[in-house]
């Protein structure tokens, strides 16, 4: 049977191979910052192992509470390593502050033979703050991109419950464990969950990061680079995910939006200033309807899903946009205009086929075009575009070339 040393050293050099593999994975992987925080808990489980099973390469108790010292830096450095891939801040006093809090109550009260029972508690309560403080990041990150993130919040979750329910045991069990006398079987089931958790914390953080920057190509892809609003394939995603969800009792619409006399806008103020129009619209209608509503599908159109209570709260949403458009001055220098904006508003029933709501709104807006432009139509039941309207000049002057 191994002895106890050797079960602790063993787990030691498998930390240090596991860092060490997570390093060469994380090399190419850019993002430096990100991963040297998310490097952090692995790179100091190695002295901290290294601490605990030789002590007394330091003298006195000096190893032996340093060791403990870096373990809950371990864990306070998974903390940090999920707020920095949640894109959160770092907090580094704050994980410094306990732990070394914790480590004077080892140097001090607690290295009184009578408080024995007692030094192991503060840090067994400090992993459970860390665990959850962890999960709590992870779980603010859960969607469905990012199904890892999940999963490190369930690893934490358990984890941080595991040290709550051992937390009233700490005052009898062996060492690690509480203040007994060392065994062999509370070395080796300590050691195996520290490396089980390190083990699942480096890959499913790995995994994470794949996620993660998978999903940012994915965004670049689906927005549209001028007005940071989505395109047309984020549109086509948000038509399949309102076709797979729940509508209740809401009405749901699709509208189309063109901006009114646009050629005329950029032939006489440039492209530059057509821009400017461009992104103003596109900031109105997510300022009313949201912005995962909202899509750039053309030069000067864009589409709208718009979910209201009743078919007029419907039209009242859509006209918002009209209104608030039609208030706003856009400016470029010295140059100031305002614009308008047709609406075509096209209603969605369940079953409905989607390319035909859009042509019911396109036939709508078009309409809208042709009564005089800064206006919203809702398409009816069978209605069609109106004719355009029949230049006599063209046709006379095509009859007298054929004559």
């Amino acid at each position: 049977m191994p002895d106890i040393t050797t079960i602790a050293a063993c787990s030691t050099a498998l930390g240090a191979i596991m860092c060490i593999a997570i390093l060469l994975s994380w090399f190419k992987d850019g993002r430096p910052v990100q991963r040297r925080w998310q490097f952090a808990p692995f790179g100091i489980a190695v002295p901290a192992g290294v601490l605990l099973t030789y002590p007394e390469i330091l003298p006195g108790p000096l190893g032996l509470r340093l060791g403990w010292f870096a373990l809950t830096l371990v864990y306070g450095s998974a903390w940090l390593a999920a707020r920095v891939t949640a894109g959160r801040k770092p907090r580094p006093l704050l994980m410094l502050l306990p732990c070394v809090a914790v480590l004077l109550f080892s140097a001090t009260i607690g290295a009184d033979d009578a408080m024995a029972e007692l030094r192991m508690m503060p840090r067994v309560l400090l992993f459970a703050l860390f665990d959850g403080l962890a999960a709590r990041e992870f779980m603010r990150m859960r969607q469905p991109q990012l199904q890892s993130a999940t999963t490190l919040y369930w690893i934490f979750a358990v984890f941080c419950v595991f040290e709550l329910l051992r937390t009233p045991f700490s005052l009898s069990l062996p060492a690690p464990f509480g203040p007994k006398e060392t065994q062999v079987w509370s070395i080796a089931l300590f050691n195996f969950l520290i490396v089980l958790q390190g083990l699942l914390l480096g890959v499913f953080l790995t995994a994470l990061g794949r996620e993660q920057l998978a999903a940012q190509h994915y965004r670049l892809a689906s927005i549209d680079p001028l007005t940071g609003i989505g395109n047309r394939r984020a549109l086509d995603d948000r038509i399949e995910a309102l076709a797979r969800s729940p509508r209740g009792e809401d009405c749901v619409a699709v509208a189309l939006l063109d901006i009114d006399r646009f050629k005329a806008i950029n032939d006489e103020l440039g492209h530059g200033f057509g821009d400017i129009v461009i992104v103003g619209a596109a900031m109105v209608a997510r300022e009313t309807l949201g912005a995962g509503n909202v899509f750039r599908v053309g030069g000067e159109e864009f589409a709208a899903i718009i979910q209201a209570r009743t078919p007029e709260a419907v039209m009242t949403r859509a006209e918002a946009v009209r209104i608030a458009f039609e208030a706003r001055s856009h400016v470029s220098g010295s140059e100031s205009r305002r614009c308008t904006i047709s609406v075509g508003v096209a209603m969605m029933e369940p079953g409905d086929d989607h390319s035909a709501r859009f042509t019911a709104a396109d036939e709508a807006l078009y309409l809208a075009k042709h009564l005089g432009r800064n206006r919203t139509v809702l398409a009816t039941p069978g209605q069609r575009a109106a004719p355009p309207p029949i230049d006599l000049r063209a046709v006379a002057a095509e009859r007298r070339a054929s004559a």
